[in-house]
């Protein structure tokens, strides 16, 4: 597959670099774990004090290499430095733009911190977390500049970041090597905000998670574990929850060992205690090149369920499969219904389809994705391997699927279908269902749900298709976050509206915090966005006019929910 439609596959985060002014004051602020130097940034809207790379964790280097984040302590002498970006955990190196100029590093458990205005402790702001994506695999706290965020809703943002790939997610399903390192990070990262953040003006009882993508799923797992109560308030889980592909198989997690260990010559040892020492022996480049994205892939696949490394069930932070949706009433979504939710998606998820469909495949199928993709891939490939995956081989259900995604319409609807089924089974049924369970009966906290329509000037990847229709994958992030405009998007950007995009920026800016600060979105000088409740499924519909929808794909949900029940009660069946 070509090298930058891998990345783009698994690239959900974003690659610009925001528009900065120059550094003007330096601010030192006492923390409980030491002093911490910002630096003045002065914008058309305001004035925001950026304070980067400050430790939350003692480097994870060594004996401390595949195991929990040890606590940072408190530190001699002043952090925090001038640069604009600090260090991205170790990670595969793409040679392209975006990560060609990435600075990659092992020790690299930092977060950044965004304060509006001046820092004072009075202040009580409320602050919101955000946890990158990249599919566990890429990406970095430093490319998000949350500047629109910070200064549009008066609020404090942090960025973190935390082990990916093999560094974060490898297990050997031992207490030695349990996995889980990047979720743990993310964690010990709350435990650090809700330690010190008073001290920037920031209220440790207002703290809101939100992520994207694989950021999304860790927000939602971070709510399916009780012991994270009081880490946080509220949680926004953006085009990604607790799902399938989520967490990871035992037999992937075996296959992925397996190649790690041949790859870095560390097979031969008996001892689980004599792998992870081979392996802390090893420099960290050696592991995160061992392998690619590719060789975790099953051929002829896109890569959506099979291969990766995501989070794990370790028996202490994940203690069984969360995939399986059960009851409301369930006490595993006890702390999840007490934070107030917000979840959504874009119409055009499925573009990640697209993007990653390989040469095998095209060859295979004998087409081209400029013109099409032909229904055999969703009734041979895709389809088949959800089924298998959910409830094993039951190629009646796998027909089921093939049949609902089938349209005579035209070529290119039925392009948009197969690609819209992965986007159902990936990220809008399962949030659908996640925003069911946490709304029903529920007189504690509030449920939201958005969909995004409105398509982005700057998409993944580069232009669609002709054929494909929607708002792709990560189109809503330049609306929230601060995005240069290059040389390479200038000519796009002629006939791009731009106080259009201002104005639905603007509204994003104000429903994300106001929900940040209040537990709900609405607030002044923005559309109402109503209610999500299990009778109505009422929603927003984010684009220019906003306007409002009810029971978001409810036959598609109803489809997959079905699927899922039936691999629920085999689950149940082989554990007994």
């Amino acid at each position: 597959m070509d090298l930058r439609k891998i990345m783009m596959v698994v690239l959900l985060s974003t690659i610009s670099k925001a528009f900065e002014t120059d550094v003007i004051n330096a601010v030192e602020v006492k923390t409980p774990s030491g002093w911490v130097r910002g630096y003045e940034e002065n914008f058309d809207d305001g004035q925001v004090y950026r304070f980067i790379k400050i430790p939350f964790a003692q480097p994870p280097l060594g004996k401390l290499r595949f195991q929990k984040p040890q606590p940072i302590g408190e530190w001699e002498g002043v952090q925090g430095v001038s640069e604009k970006t600090g260090m991205s955990c170790s990670q595969w190196n793409f040679p392209v733009p975006g990560f060609d100029d990435m600075q990659l590093d092992e020790d690299c458990l930092h977060l950044n911190i965004y304060v509006p205005g001046k820092v004072s402790k009075d202040r009580n702001l409320s602050v919101m977390v955000w946890i990158h994506g990249g599919g566990f695999f890429f990406g970095g706290a430093n490319q998000y500049k949350p500047h629109k965020l910070v200064l549009g809703g008066d609020v404090i943002v942090v960025t973190i970041n935390y082990r990916l790939g093999f560094l974060g997610f490898l297990t050997l399903n031992n207490p030695l090597m349990a996995g889980n390192y990047g979720l743990w990070d993310q964690i010990e990262a709350l435990r650090w905000v809700q330690n010190n953040i008073a001290a920037f003006g920031g209220n440790p009882k207002s703290v809101t998670i939100f992520g994207e993508s694989a950021g999304g799923m860790a927000v939602s797992l971070l709510t399916l574990i009780p012991s994270n109560k009081g880490l946080f308030q509220r949680a926004i889980s953006q085009s990604g929850v607790v799902n399938f592909f989520s967490i990871s198989k035992k037999e992937q997690e075996e296959r992925n060992a397996d190649l790690l260990l041949e790859r870095v010559n560390c097979k031969d040892k008996d001892e689980v205690s004599e792998i992870l020492k081979c392996l802390q022996d090893l420099p960290a480049e050696n592991i995160t090149n061992a392998l690619t994205f590719m060789d975790l892939q099953t051929p002829l696949n896109t890569s959506f369920i099979t291969g990766g490394l995501t989070p794990c069930i370790d028996g202490e932070l994940i203690k069984e499969h969360l995939a399986y949706p059960r009851s409301s009433d369930d006490s595993i979504y006890s702390f999840f219904r007490t934070v107030d939710f917000m979840s959504g998606t874009l119409d055009g998820e499925g573009n990640m389809v697209y993007l990653g469909i390989s040469p095998q495949i095209q060859e295979h199928f004998d087409f081209n994705v400029t013109e099409k993709i032909p229904l055999g891939v969703l009734c041979e490939i895709h389809a088949p391997t959800y089924v298998e995956t959910v409830v094993g081989n039951v190629p009646e259900l796998a027909k089921e699927i093939c049949d609902f995604y089938t349209t005579a319409e035209s070529v290119d609807a039925q392009s948009n279908k197969v690609c819209e089924f992965t986007g159902d089974y990936s990220f809008i049924v399962p949030s659908n269902i996640m925003l069911s369970i946490h709304s029903k009966n529920n007189k504690g906290a509030r449920s939201f749900q958005y969909l995004i329509t409105k398509t982005s000037p700057m998409p993944f990847g580069g232009d669609p298709p002709a054929w494909f229709k929607g708002a792709g994958h990560g189109d809503e992030l330049h609306l929230m976050f601060n995005f240069e405009i290059t040389a390479l998007s200038e000519e796009k950007f002629k006939n791009v509206n731009l106080d259009d995009i201002k104005k639905l920026s603007d509204y994003v800016v104000k429903y994300w915090t106001n929900f940040a600060k209040f537990g709900n979105p609405n607030g002044e000088n923005v559309p109402e966005w109503p209610l999500y409740d299990v009778s109505t499924k009422q929603y927003v519909i984010i684009d220019l006019p906003i306007t409002t929808g009810e029971n978001l794909k409810s036959e598609a949900t109803a489809l997959l929910s079905k699927i899922t029940e039936i691999g629920r009660q085999r689950l149940i069946h082989d554990e007994l």
